[in-house]
């Protein structure tokens, strides 16, 4: 995603700002300075997605626990498949991936749409 540089000195900047916050708290407090409300709520959503996908549910039932529309669904289960498994492997620490609906999995029909 190099869009205009953008992946250059800003990116690199706020992903050195994020990485030094020393609690959940100092991040929250971080996050809620540097991005707006709609764009925090926008950003949990899709993690929240991103954690349903995993734990095999449904776009039907995703969508009706989050409000996600089913293109954002499928844009984060995109995301899931053509990642490095970074929000994958966060989620599953935190204990919110169900390991048994691996991202390889969604080839092979894991995971009903």
């Amino acid at each position: 995603m190099d869009e205009g540089g953008f992946r250059s000195q800003g990116l690199a900047l706020l992903t050195r700002v994020v990485a030094t916050a020393r609690t959940p708290e100092e991040l929250e407090s971080l996050l809620t300075e540097v991005w707006t409300p709609g764009e925090l709520r926008d950003a949990a959503q899709r993690v929240e997605v991103a954690a349903q996908l995993l734990e095999g549910n449904t776009y039907e039932a995703i969508a009706q626990q989050t409000g996600a529309s089913t293109a954002t669904i499928s844009r984060v289960r995109r995301s899931l498949e053509r990642g490095a498994g970074t929000l994958e492997r966060s989620l599953q620490r935190v204990g919110r991936a169900g390991v048994r609906y691996a991202r390889r999995q969604w080839a092979s029909g894991g995971i009903l749409d």
